[in-house]
């Protein structure tokens, strides 16, 4: 018969899920007394009662917040795949505890860069069945998001007066920065109708597999842009009916889906909320509004398997070079994600403040440039920490593999956090500054500016 001392130096029994997790069968991080999903949704959280011994120290499975592991590639039809890939819990808590000794960890917002090295490690063989999730495989856990440094906060200070000094006129004005942004924004839709290709998503991402609802949104695009007086009605009947598509085929999916998907959808719902939100129509505006927690929850799951740079950005731009470049493909697909959340979480930022400039408490919760408080603390949203991307308009414009590799010793590209462009501005030349690069900076150091700087020579 075991001893007392025995029986107190047993690990305690794993805490179960909490009711509110198991009835819409999501994965419960188990943290106490509320867990993170239901601390988000302010849910009731209440947990199986388990019986522990007094004497039993704290079960390390409750101080850990743990994921659901994933395995999936990109797809069948890709002459590459992204490896096995861990999935993750579908609500991020940034302040989540860890494991130090983990090898395997994952940034919500980007501290930590996902192991893109492994999401491409297999050539070919793209069966049907590397679709298939398997559960339970891998586990690792999520480690806190790195927080935004004083540069970063330089830099939110620094654009302040385009939330400060804005009007309701602005949007018309040719000469302000509103009225340049918007026409930016909304001419994404009329890039992919016409050149297959946005300031965030590359032209070559969905060359040899492309998920449904990318050629959904391909062709409702084209749709759009191409609209007449006539065919108006029916273009904006396609409109909602490609988002109700979008939306019931992928909420029902849940962790099913890929990269690549989970990019795809991303990348579809935000494109819609484009039309919906800067079309001037009231009721798609509205359905917009509606369902713009769907496009925070995917832009959040992408942050999860996203590539953040955080080694990279560490080195000089010559040390920079001297790596060995990324394979094409996945630096493709790895910039590509980059973008879509950065440039996302702007345009949400942008429109909240559009809607309502004069709201301080809306203001300070979404817009970048607008946050002072510290960012360890919740409730901040995305812009509380760091989302990193590339400049180089010779990288992003490369068209073969051979010339990727050459433009990556021969030309420099610049790692930037948020809207920090000090060092860029300091070393940077007009000729790397591409489409992206260009709408952010005119952000930050406004359009005329952003002008000159790229039409300056060398010297």
């Amino acid at each position: 018969m075991e001893s007392p001392a025995a029986r107190s130096s047993l690990p305690a029994p794993r805490q179960k899920n909490c009711t509110s997790c198991v009835q819409v069968k999501r994965r419960c991080d188990r943290r106490t007394p509320v867990c993170s999903r239901c601390a988000e949704r302010k849910l009731d959280c209440i947990y199986s009662k388990t019986k522990h011994n007094t004497n039993d120290p704290p079960s390390l499975t409750e101080a850990l917040p743990f994921a659901t592991p994933v395995g999936s590639q990109f797809g069948p039809g890709l002459s590459f795949d992204m490896g096995r890939l861990g999935e993750f819990p579908p609500d991020p808590q940034p302040n989540g505890a860890t494991d130090p000794t983990s090898a395997s960890v994952i940034d919500a917002f980007g501290s930590e860069d996902a192991p893109m090295g492994n999401f491409m490690d297999l050539l070919g063989n793209c069966g049907s069945d590397q679709w298939l999730v398997l559960p339970e495989e891998n586990p690792f856990f999520e480690r806190p998001s790195t927080p935004t440094n004083h540069e970063i906060d330089k830099a939110y200070d620094k654009m302040a007066p385009l939330c400060d000094d804005i009007e309701p006129w602005h949007i018309h004005d040719p000469k302000s920065p509103l009225h340049y942004l918007t026409n930016r924004i909304k001419s994404f839709v009329t890039d992919l109708a016409t050149q297959n290709a946005t300031p965030f998503l590359h032209r070559y991402l969905y060359r040899d597999h492309a998920p449904q609802c990318i050629l959904t949104c391909f062709s409702t695009s084209v749709l759009y842009a191409h609209r007449t007086p006539a065919n108006t009605g029916m273009v904006m009947r396609a409109i909602h009916s490609s988002v109700r598509e979008l939306i019931d085929a992928e909420g029902s999916r849940g962790v099913l889906a890929t990269p690549t998907e989970k990019l795809g959808r991303a990348q579809a719902l935000f494109l819609y909320q484009i039309i919906r939100l800067f079309d001037g129509d009231v009721i798609l505006r509205g359905q917009g509004e509606r369902d713009m927690w769907l496009l925070e929850t995917w832009l959040g799951e992408l942050c999860k398997i996203r590539e953040n740079l955080g080694d990279f950005a560490l080195l000089g731009d010559g040390v920079a070079r001297m790596q060995l470049p990324p394979e094409w493909e996945r630096w493709i697909f790895a910039e590509s994600v980059r973008r879509t959340i950065f440039m996302a979480y702007s345009v949400i930022a942008l429109y909240g403040l559009m809607k309502d400039p004069g709201r301080e408490g809306l203001i300070s919760r979404v817009l970048p440039f607008k946050i002072r408080a510290d960012a360890a603390t919740d409730g901040l949203g995305p812009w509380a920490y760091v989302h990193r991307w590339t400049i180089s308009r010779p990288l992003w414009e490369a068209e073969s593999s051979f010339e990727f590799n050459r433009k990556w010793k021969e030309s420099p590209h610049f790692v930037i956090a948020n809207y920090s462009f000090e060092r860029f501005l300091e070393f940077g030349r007009g000729e790397d500054v591409d489409d992206f690069a260009e709408i952010v900076l005119s952000v930050y150091i406004g359009v005329d500016a952003t002008k000159e700087f790229i039409a300056a020579r060398p010297t």
